[in-house]
This record gives structure tokens, sequence and C-alpha cells, in this order.
């Protein structure tokens, strides 16, 4: 297990390298917008929020409802290294970045070793990350969320492939497959929700394969086992039926049409973003073609075990991965794309493309257990077009890794992260600064219009280091702020004449104000969205409060309150019952 790990740290370190020491690492890809993500995060949790709701940071301070929506746990992950190890916000994710990258490898492990033997499962561990599709997302595009999310989504998949394939008889069958399901499933639903959607189509597509070997009881123990991940995750999940209205979701499909990217699309138009992106989608449409040509190498090569042979399964699950990871791809998907429900959320075909990783890896030990049983001229030949289709892939690896020299200084790369001094700009402008240069828009990335509620202005705001304080518009008095934080804010007034106040925070309804201990009611400023408050003369006591307390909020936390201490129960006297977890075919 000991050379396991270090392979897997060494191979987390060539891939990690060249960006994670790089002096311009900050800019690239998404990694401003999580940069700004993860410094909202971190503060809440340093105020004692370790579930927040509100981004107070982001949106110059006003503050948006992202992480109502956009799960917590990455960010988690990143709080806790800052609170643990002493580390800026920038190095907590260069730490996330480089443990993804392990604990994919060793998820992907676990994984394959229901099938294959040791080293097999290590040579499936390092397609799943050295093959582009990975290192494009966590370390080219950055997305992080992403790919935490894919590093955990191969143990919901073997557990799944365990409560599908599980004889029911069988008076030694573990006992804990359901809650290992649940969790891992859980743990996805927490990391990302494009994530969860591909996952639960790939435990689909595996369910297919493996139907002729499975039973309706086994299905019903899966059904179960998602129930539960569902129910553990109640108090995110439900929250957004009712609050996906009160902001701007559809924001994002106007952002990135699917369209865009299919299979070397062309630009919609001849701004310098969208060419950017067409050039970009060029180079994704070259790694799916070049993952799909080797799946159908690989597949030719697994000829003799298509029909009967007990690897039969695995080369129609890893066939499918790859097939429905090229079709998505192709323009005459597009009915698919608007009537498969969810679908156009993952916006980029190419998403999918880490668990065509994995297939082809599955696929490439079937197709090695398959090599002697094929004549050896098409052997010969079906294995030069794979040498040379894996060459260019670890080409195109390479690539996707490297971090040039941009020329910017780290001095340089904190001031862009941290432009307080930027002026706000509203959306045209903001569009033209990114066909000017992608570095002059990089302030403005910690901006999320989709997330603000409905009614905010569409302008963008440079970074803030607090979240919105309290000035009053109508009159002149004194305003002492005691209490300042993401989602709770307290202000001693005194003025000489009834006023209005304004909180420099985007009226969302979950905002709560009392004013001397009395409920008051909070209107939205027109054209801006942000909190409006009446006060009477004199000296007052303001206080607001971010919290759901609408009916299904409270029966969702209840509901999971619940569902996790009865798995916690379950489990606990499933262990004195008997001592022995389930292997993990180590």
């Amino acid at each position: 297990m000991a050379a396991l790990v270090l392979v897997w740290l060494a191979v987390a370190c060539v891939l990690t390298f060249s960006r994670l020491t790089h002096e311009a690492f900050g800019v690239q890809g998404d990694l401003t917008l999580h940069y700004h993500i993860t410094r909202s995060y971190a503060q809440s949790f340093a105020e004692g929020d370790w579930l927040p709701r509100w981004a107070g940071l982001l949106d110059g301070g006003r503050g948006d409802a992202l992480f109502t929506f956009y799960p917590p746990l990455c960010y988690l992950a990143s709080a806790l290294l800052m609170k643990l190890f002493g580390l800026d916000v920038l190095s907590s994710i260069k730490a996330v970045s480089f443990l993804i990258l392990v604990v994919a490898q060793a998820s992907a492990y676990v994984l394959a070793r229901e099938f294959f033997t040791r080293r097999q499962s290590l040579i499936v561990s390092l397609a799943f990350v050295l093959l582009p599709a990975f290192p494009l997302i966590c370390l080219h595009r950055v997305f992080l969320a992403n790919a935490f999310a894919l590093s955990i989504a191969p143990l919901a998949v073997k557990w799944a492939y365990r409560l599908l394939t599980q004889d029911p008889a069988d008076p030694n069958r573990p006992r804990f497959q359901i809650m290992f399901f649940a969790l891992s499933c859980s743990s996805i639903i927490l990391s990302h929700a494009i994530t969860t959607y591909l996952t639960g189509l790939t435990i689909g597509f595996l369910m297919l394969a493996f139907l002729p070997r499975t039973n309706w009881r086994n299905f019903m123990r899966l059904a179960a086992g998602g129930i539960v991940a569902l129910m553990l995750t109640a108090f995110f999940l439900l929250p957004q039926l009712v609050e996906a209205d009160w902001v701007q979701l559809k924001l994002q499909l106007v952002q990135q049409d699917y369209r865009n990217y299919f299979l070397f699309a062309p630009p919609p138009n001849d701004s310098r973003y969208r060419q950017a992106w067409s050039g970009f989608n060029d180079a994704t449409s070259y790694l799916i073609v070049i993952q799909s040509l080797t799946g159908l190498l690989l597949a030719l090569s697994c000829w003799p075990q298509w029909r009967g042979g007990k690897r039969s399964p695995l080369i129609w699950f890893g066939s499918a991965l790859v097939g429905f990871g090229f079709l998505i791809s192709l323009p005459v998907s597009d009915l698919l794309w608007r009537y498969l429900p969810g679908l156009k959320f993952i916006q980029f075909p190419w998403r999918f493309q880490p668990f065509v990783a994995l297939g082809l890896g599955v696929l490439a030990i079937v197709a090695i257990e398959c090599r002697p049983l094929l004549k050896k001229p098409l052997r010969v030949l079906l294995m030069a077009g794979l040498t040379w289709l894996i060459v260019i892939q670890l080409i195109f690896t390479a690539v996707f890794v490297h971090l040039g020299d941009e020329g910017e200084t780290r001095e340089q790369i904190a001031h862009l992260l941290t432009a307080t001094d930027a002026k706000p700009v509203n959306l045209k402008e903001g569009t033209s600064l990114q066909n000017e240069d992608d570095l002059k828009y990089a302030p403005y990335t910690g901006n999320q219009l989709y997330f603000r509620p409905v009614g905010s202005a569409f302008m963008l705001y440079p970074p803030a280091n607090q979240p919105g304080g309290l000035s009053l518009i109508e009159s002149q008095g004194r305003v002492t702020t005691e209490r300042l934080e993401i989602s709770r804010r307290e202000f001693l007034i005194e003025t000489d004449s009834q006023t209005k106040a304004r909180i420099e925070t985007h009226n969302h309804p979950n905002w709560h104000a009392q004013l001397d201990g009395q409920d008051i009611g909070i209107q939205s400023e027109p054209e801006t969205g942000l909190m409006l408050i009446d006060l009477p003369a004199g000296a007052h006591r303001l206080n607001l409060m971010y919290e759901a307390r609408y009916p299904l909020a409270r029966i969702a936390r209840l509901l999971s309150i619940v569902a996790w201490i009865s798995l916690l129960v379950w489990a606990a006297i499933r262990l004195i019952r008997q001592p022995n977890l389930p292997e993990f075919n180590q």
C-alpha cells in the first residue's frame, strides 16, 4: 500500500509542479472565481458558520446567495487547511488541487479492484488522471469544485456496483454497501451539482451493462442508497426548490450556450472573448475525437469477450461511457441536450470526458487480457494505433498542466486578485475588458450575477474585504458598527429625524431585520437592489440576520439531522454485531 501511495504522490507532483510553483499562479481559468469564493467561505468559517448560505464578500461586499446553490465541501476543505496550517487562500487552493489528484487516483484504484488485480488497478487509476480530461478540468480550466467531486465519483460507482451485483442469499455479504454508497453520493452532491448529474448518468450506464447479472432486489437496494443520500443532503437540496425563483440562475444558460461547444463549433461572434473560447473548443474537440478513437480501438481489441465472456459487462460499460461522451459532443445531439432533463446545465460536452477516461482505463485492462486471443496482424495494427493515440493524449496532458511564462510577478497577481481600487463597471464595460485583456477583467470575477436576488443591479464591483455596512441617506446622524459579519450585522444609530438606512447588501428574502428587538420590514432600493430600512428619530439598535426561516428549510434541516443520527446509530449497532467493515480490495 505504501508503494501505491508513493506512486500517486509522485504523479500528483509531476502534474502540479509547473503550475503550483509558478509566480503567475492565480489568474488561470476559473481560478480567480474560486479564489474569491474560497475567501468568502473562509470568512464565514472563521465567524463560526461552517455551512454558509450567503457569500458576503462577493459582488463587492454586497453579497449573493451562491452557497445556497453552489455546494460547500470543496471550500470547507480549503478553510480547514487554512485553519489547521495557517495557509493563505492561494496556498490552500494549491494544496486542495494537489490532494484532488491523489484522491482521484486512489478512488479510481478502489473501483478497479472490484474487477482487476492490484497492478491492473494501478493502470486504471493512472489513466483516470494522466489522460488529458482530468488535468483539463482540474489544472487548466481550474474548475476546482468540479475536480473535487470527480475525485470522489469512482467511489460512488464502486458501491453502486456492489449493490447491483451482491447476492442477497449470501450470508457473508457485507452489511454496509448502502451506507457507503449514500455517503459517497452525499459527498459528491455537497461538492458539485454538475458532477452529481454526470455521476448519476455513469451509474445508469453501469446498471444497463450489468442488467443481465442483477435482479430487482438489488435495484431496490441501489434506490434505497440514493434515497438515503438525498435525505442526508436535504438541508442543502430542498431550499433550492424555493429559492431558485429568488435569484437569476437561468442567466448561466445565456452566458455559456452548449451549442457553442459541439465539435469544432464556430464562434457565435467575432469578439476576442468568443474567439478565444472557440480556439479552446477546437482543442477540446481534438481531445474528444482522440479519446473516442482510443475507445473504439480498445473495444475492438476486446472483441473476444464481447459476447458471453466474464468481462462482457465491463466492455459494455466502458464502451457506453465512450459512446455517450462522443454523442453529446455532436450537433446531432441537440434534441438530447434540449429534452434530457438537466443536460443543458453541464454547458460543456467535455465535462463528461473524465468519465470516458475512466472507461478507457477499464477497457485497456480487458484489452490486455484479450490480446493473446487476437490474430497477430490485427493485434499489431491495433497496438500500433493505440500507442500513437496514447502518446498524443499524453502530449495534450503535458500542454494542459504546463504554465508558461505569462510575465506577471506574484505581487502583480496579488494586486489583480485584491484590486479594491478598481472602479465599478457595467456589463458592457466588463465585456469590453474581457475582449481587450482577460487580466484587466480579473478583479471583477468575484461577481456572480446568477445568484444575486431578482432586482439587483447588473454592475460589476471590485473585490471587498468585508461585507457591506450601513449609511443614512435622508438625514444626518451617527452610526456605530457593533458587529459586521457575513450573516449577522449589528448597528447603533442616532438620528435627529426620521430617515432611511441603506445597508450595502443585496436584499434577499432570507435577510431579517430587528429594530430595538422588534421585527421590521426591509425594502429594496430601486435600480440597485440594496436593502433599505425606515428608521424613526432617536437612538436605536438595528440587527440583521441571514437565515432561512420558511417551513421547507426547517423541515429539510430536521430531515437531515434525523437521517444523520439514524445512520450513525445504525452503523454503531452493526459494528457491535459485526465488528469487521467490508473489505475495500486493497
